[in-house]
């Protein structure tokens, strides 16, 4: 399914390995790397994290985060993905491409705003409700914001059916919101399908 699915890869910041494993997985043709800071136990601006960032940077790769508390995860691991940790690889990193997943998902709040401050932020739809997501296409313009789903763990109707309400008095966003914005981050303006 190569000329349909575009790869990725994660590795974890304490892995003695993970430089090596993340250049064999963008030899392979890995193109977005995701890291889960309350997953992974690690915070985004970490020194650990910060050196991958150079590494995913020199390699291509885009950096996709899970961003934010969803509130499914043990409250212990809240603090690693606090939108106030992100910063610093966005700053650090510009030509760095970063997804914040979730949009911060419950700290949309503080997320939204890393979106309009730094142009290497995309934002990822899954989760937000309507008039969150409603507010994020009016702060951004739509321009760096992409279609999430979380599927398997939530129906792929339910996500897509919030982006058409958001549209519905803009529909010439739809193509971008679904479709546009993933092929220019992902350099890819001749998909077909």
């Amino acid at each position: 399914a190569a000329d349909r699915l575009i790869p990725g890869c994660s590795v974890h910041p304490q892995d003695p390995a993970r430089f090596t494993r993340l250049r064999g997985y963008a030899a392979a043709g890995a193109r977005i790397i995701k890291f889960h800071p309350t997953m992974q136990r690690a915070y985004p601006d970490s020194d650990a994290m910060m050196e991958l960032y150079g590494e995913c940077e020199r390699l291509g790769l885009i950096v996709f985060f899970h961003c934010g508390r969803a509130g499914i995860e043990p409250e212990s691991t809240h603090r690693y993905a606090l939108p106030r940790h992100y910063e610093a690889a966005l700053k650090t990193y510009p030509k760095l491409q970063f997804i914040l997943g979730h949009s911060g998902a419950r700290d949309v709040a503080e997320a939204v705003p890393l979106a309009v401050r730094y142009d290497n932020v995309w934002l990822d739809t899954h989760g937000q409700g309507v008039s969150t997501l409603h507010d994020m296409l009016e702060r951004t313009g739509g321009e760096r914001m992409l279609f999430g789903s979380d599927w398997p763990f939530y129906h792929l109707a339910a996500s897509l059916a919030k982006l058409l309400i958001i549209t519905e008095s803009q529909p010439t966003q739809r193509y971008p919101l679904l479709r546009g914005n993933a092929e220019r981050l992902l350099g890819l303006s001749n998909l077909t399908g």
